[in-house]
């Protein structure tokens, strides 16, 4: 299929394809991760403040900011299953509106003094921005892989998406903390909710459904494959009307008949674990070497890790549309995720902290695009948005395993054992999905 967006014209037409949806993505994610740090302190302050329970206090924010973790996993799967159904545009902007309400209840909340009312509030609160959350992610993933599809750009749309969300939920919690330090806490909560507000806006108008020329997709019995899966969507019409497939449960398992879907999956919980337990814990090793050893920029490490990941996943999508590889980059991005991390469990320095920052954040960008190409691929518009729900279920099970499984190793190993644990952990994964792309001849 000819590329539609090389030449002269390519950058135009690309932004006017997935400008729109990556807008949403970034918008929805920087807006609910700018309140998501504000609303734990938010919350802890209220409880062991206000309402007099001390430390105890801390438990039960614990508790309800896990829950808040949990609901956008549950929720997305079926979720996506319905977006299948009706369409993507409908559950984007209802997520967004649902984070709006969500983050208008914590402005109520802040003025509450009753302790039933303000129970009452935070879980309507925190319910509708988990399943908001839940709705936008699974919507805007799976509509950038039914218009890639059509123009055979899926690296470089699902590394324009993968960024811009990407960008959000890395740097959201330091805007969303200095607005609280510099003016107050409902104004983040108000700054928030008017980005899910533009988002909406921007869903509505930049979104548009799609709708087949022909009765039904190959239905549940038959997963495509990559080739066969670009061939259905290039008989679809442009996306100017109305989302229609008759999108059943049964679409949705069939996709797992397909052993790289279920690879790709593992593959979501192995990096979202090296993730998590680089961007939380690295830091903290830093901060405890800056008191004993020398002198770190322990909060900025994250950053340097994040912004290198969101600059390089375009790029690498665009290496990715021309090479047609996925798994082979997939595999070689886990090995050197390992590698970077072994950089601090080996010889922790100055100099290692900030090599294993750049080429962590290069492992991220390569594994998270190649990670969303394969599932998109390697499933139909019958099931995209469900299988991309599933993808942010697993994603959200690795961020709560990283707690357990690296504060484990830490607590018996010290912090530079953990990480030299973590990095063999990373660099065995790797070479045993590397071995799987070879043996299957998976590309």
């Amino acid at each position: 299929m000819a590329n539609k967006f090389s030449g002269a014209r390519s950058l135009r037409v690309f932004i006017s394809r997935f400008g729109g949806v990556s807008a949403v993505g970034f918008l929805s994610y920087i807006g609910e991760y700018s309140a998501y740090y504000v609303v734990w302190l938010f919350i802890s302050d209220k409880l062991v403040v206000n309402f007099g329970l001390g430390t105890f206090g801390y438990l039960v924010a614990g508790t309800l900011n896990s829950a808040y973790l949990v609901v956008p996993g549950i929720v997305a799967v079926p979720i996506g299953h319905l977006s299948d159904k009706y369409g993507r545009r409908r559950f984007a902007v209802l997520g967004c509106l649902l984070g709006v309400f969500g983050l208008s209840l914590l402005v109520v909340g802040n003025g509450l003094t009753d302790k039933t009312q303000f129970w009452i509030v935070m879980g309507a609160s925190l319910c509708a921005l988990g399943t908001g959350h839940g709705m936008y992610t699974a919507s805007t993933l799976a509509y950038t892989g039914d218009i890639a599809g059509k123009h055979d750009v899926m690296g470089k749309s699902y590394g324009l998406i993968e960024g811009a969300e990407f960008a959000g939920y890395a740097f959201g919690p330091f805007l969303g903390t200095s607005i609280a330090v510099l003016y107050s806490r409902v104004l983040t909560f108000e700054v928030s909710a008017f980005m899910l507000l533009v988002a909406a806006g921007i869903a509505f108008v930049s979104m548009p459904e799609i709708r087949e020329t022909i009765a039904t997709h190959v239905h549940a019995q038959q997963v495509l494959a990559p080739e066969s899966a670009t061939s259905v969507l290039s008989h679809l019409e442009e996306p100017d009307n109305e989302h229609f497939h008759g999108a059943t449960w049964s679409d949705y398992l069939a996709a797992f008949k397909a052993p790289i879907i279920n690879v790709s999956l593992l593959t979501t919980f192995v990096g979202s674990v090296a993730y998590s337990g680089f961007y939380y814990y690295v830091p903290a090793f830093a901060s405890k070497l800056q008191s004993t050893a020398f002198g770190l920029p322990a909060g900025d490490l994250a950053s340097i890790m994040a912004l290198t990941a969101v600059i390089l996943m375009v790029p690498f999508g665009h290496l990715e549309d021309k090479g047609r590889r996925r798994m082979p980059y997939l595999a070689a991005g886990m090995i050197v995720s390992g590698l970077s991390i072994s950089f601090i469990g080996f010889a922790p320095s100055v100099l290692g902290f900030v090599v294993s920052s750049l080429t962590f954040g290069t492992s991220i960008a390569v594994v998270r695009v190649s990670q969303l190409v394969l599932l998109a691929e390697n499933c139909n518009p019958s099931n995209r948005a469900a299988i991309m729900g599933t993808n942010h279920a697993v994603e959200h099970a690795g961020y709560g395993m990283a707690s357990i499984i690296v504060g484990a190793l830490v607590a018996f190993l010290g912090f530079a054992g953990a990480f030299r644990g973590l990095s063999l952990i990373l660099l065995a994964a790797g070479l045993a999905f590397l071995l799987y792309a070879m043996n299957k001849k998976v590309r």
